[in-house]
């Protein structure tokens, strides 16, 4: 069933408004253009439309919309490299459609009324309490090229308050050096189970920054629930940094898109991280089964990667460059890795695991334990959550925020071209599993004993890990028995 009006727009030309289906349907008649009474027709999908306001004689509908979706060509001579395949970034824009609407005769006034109505419930899910939900952003200003304090006031917030969040509940938090932004999410959660009313909707929590950012606010939640049952987090992640791989996980590319989903709020799901240990084993057999654990360290959760080798080698080679290099800088440390490439020794056992099939091109159906010894060296080493680590990347296809499995990619003694082969293929829709030379697999619980000191990447930073030293990494959700912990997607 649609439902129309008629209003004037901004050219005091008539329009009709149409609400079909799930699209606002916008159809400008034009008595005065040399085809006569021709109607020049557009529609914007509900899913892009975020307020509506009926005021004075006046009716404004406020959209976040997609502009470019369009891709960076290759170099004049058709070849693909790793400094010219990264993907254009995708430009939303805000935009705000004024029209005049007729007050002065009842029955035009009547159906105004019923439009706007039907309009705010299809458009604004009715059930969500805007006006009294709290919403605490947490910014990192430092995150990817420094703009998220400028894209709050300026994107976020305005969109909020627009949708109809009230400006007093919201609160920005800044994030803190060294460390200490977990400990201040974790007093934030803390705060929030303790004061929050049931009758209260509970509050939302933005992790606005990068995947770093993200990694130390659901950490720091978490350590708030450790000791506290029937905990509830609202959490959402609005893009402001490098990568932003947890974002690209849930389809979110954009600042603007990632507020539409916290003003829609359709979706809520608990999501899927790894836990994360380190020990160590005197067995040379079965060593898997014997780790002892080192206590001193806190328990880690990752959200996006854990990499070894090749990989984690980019991301600490090229730490100093982001404020001046952005994305680029990972192709430029790996094409100087390339000319010096190294290989590393270790054992890896992963459990409850499948291997993909490179001819039938799908995962193996039956869950097994693969052990990989040192009869072939390591040169790339990646356990993901996420499907693209950077927009484009498209290193682990299959992996996603919402699965209870990591997806494990792995070269071994391989060298530079085909190691180059691989990556440009990643920037291919991830066409690189395809390859022989390519082992991926996915799995529920993973061992790594290396055997010299190495460098880990663990959601960004970089962590020692000493001779003979295990990393154990377990998949876990995120919502349990005692608390629930739910992302906006």
């Amino acid at each position: 069933m649609s439902i129309s009006i008629t209003v004037k727009n901004q050219d005091q030309k008539p329009t009709r408004l149409t609400l079909e289906n799930t699209n606002l349907i916008i159809e400008l008649t034009d008595s005065n253009s040399d085809d006569n009474n021709q109607n020049h027709s557009e529609a914007i999908d509900f899913e892009y439309i975020y307020s509506i306001d009926h005021h004075d004689g006046k009716l404004d509908i406020h959209t976040a919309t997609i502009q470019d979706l369009q891709t960076k060509g290759t170099e004049e001579n058709g070849n693909q490299t790793l400094t010219n395949i990264r993907p254009k970034e995708t430009k939303w824009i805000l935009n705000t459609l004024h029209y005049q609407i007729d007050t002065e005769h009842a029955a035009a006034t009547e159906a105004i009324s019923e439009f706007v109505t039907q309009f705010k419930n299809q458009v604004v899910p009715h059930h969500l309490a805007l006006s009294e939900t709290k919403v605490i952003v947490v910014l990192n200003p430092t995150s990817g090229l420094r703009l998220a304090e400028t894209q709050w006031k300026t994107i976020v917030k305005p969109m909020l308050i627009t949708a109809g969040f009230t400006e007093s509940n919201l609160t920005k938090i800044t994030t803190e050096r060294d460390g200490k932004t977990r400990a201040l999410a974790e007093a934030l959660g803390q705060r929030i189970l303790s004061t929050s009313e049931a009758s209260e909707p509970v509050p939302i929590i933005i992790s606005m920054g990068g995947d770093g950012t993200l990694h130390e606010v659901v950490n720091g939640l978490s350590d708030a629930t450790t000791e506290k049952a029937n905990g509830q987090f609202r959490l959402a992640v609005i893009p402001a940094g490098s990568g932003n791989a947890f974002a690209l996980g849930l389809n979110i590319e954009s600042v603007e898109q990632a507020t539409l989903k916290i003003i829609k709020g359709l979706n809520e799901k608990p999501f899927y991280f790894m836990d994360v240990k380190f020990g160590h084993s005197q067995q040379d057999e079965e060593w898997q089964d014997h780790v002892e654990y080192d206590a001193t360290k806190k328990p880690a959760r990752l959200l996006v990667v854990m990499s070894w080798g090749f990989h984690a080698q980019i991301v600490s080679k090229s730490r100093y460059l982001r404020y001046f290099m952005g994305n680029k800088r990972f192709s430029l440390v790996a094409m100087f890795l390339l000319k010096f490439l190294q290989q590393y020794e270790g054992e890896l056992v992963l459990k409850g695991a499948k291997k993909f099939n490179h001819e039938k091109e799908q995962f193996d159906e039956q869950l097994q334990t693969i052990t990989l010894t040192n009869d072939k060296k390591f040169t790339y080493f990646i356990v993901s959550k996420q499907h693209s680590l950077e927009k484009g990347f498209k290193i682990a296809p299959f992996a996603s925020p919402l699965t209870n499995d990591m997806d494990v990619v792995i070269l071994r003694d391989a060298d530079g071209d085909t190691l180059t082969k691989a990556s440009i293929e990643a920037f291919q829709g991830g066409d690189h599993v395809k390859s022989e030379n390519v082992e991926y697999f996915k799995a529920t619980e993973l061992f790594l004993r290396v055997r010299d000191k190495a460098e880990l990447c663990l959601d960004g930073e970089i962590h020692d890990l000493p001779s003979k030293g295990i990393l154990h990494l377990k998949v876990e959700k995120s919502s349990t028995e005692k608390s629930s912990f739910t992302i906006f997607i």
